[in-house]
């Protein structure tokens, strides 16, 4: 039982020292918010916004309730590089997102009770 507890003792030191470690290293990646659209209603929002990381740029298109935090929310729609993005509410429960955008990482249709259409010109 001894060797056991000490086992788990050094383990969870070694947790706890690596999670501080990680808080105290800046994000080498910067978010840029673009574009904030309320749904008719008001309950939901989609905001559009860029992650830019050495080396990489993507472009978000996100959504979650209106009165969360924006690191509750959820992508539906990621392009790679710094691509044009316009998204509109054409209902309360649909929203529409329109890109150029050549690489696409995720295209999700739903988000909860949400349909997403995407759009390319």
């Amino acid at each position: 039982m001894g060797l056991f507890a000490l086992m788990v003792a050094i383990g969870l030191a070694t947790l706890w020292l690596w999670r501080q470690s990680q808080s105290r290293e800046p994000s080498p990646c910067e978010s840029h918010e673009i574009e904030r659209s309320l749904a008719p209603g008001g309950r939901v929002r989609a905001d559009v916004f860029e992650v830019r990381c050495p080396g990489a740029t993507t472009t978000h298109v996100a959504l979650l309730f209106a009165q969360r935090p924006s690191g509750a929310r959820s992508d539906v729609f990621i392009g790679l590089g710094s691509v044009p993005v316009r998204v509109s509410w054409t209902g309360e429960h649909e929203l529409r997102i329109e890109s150029t955008a050549e690489r696409r990482l995720v295209e999700e249709t739903r988000w909860r009770d949400i349909s997403v259409r995407i759009v390319h010109p």
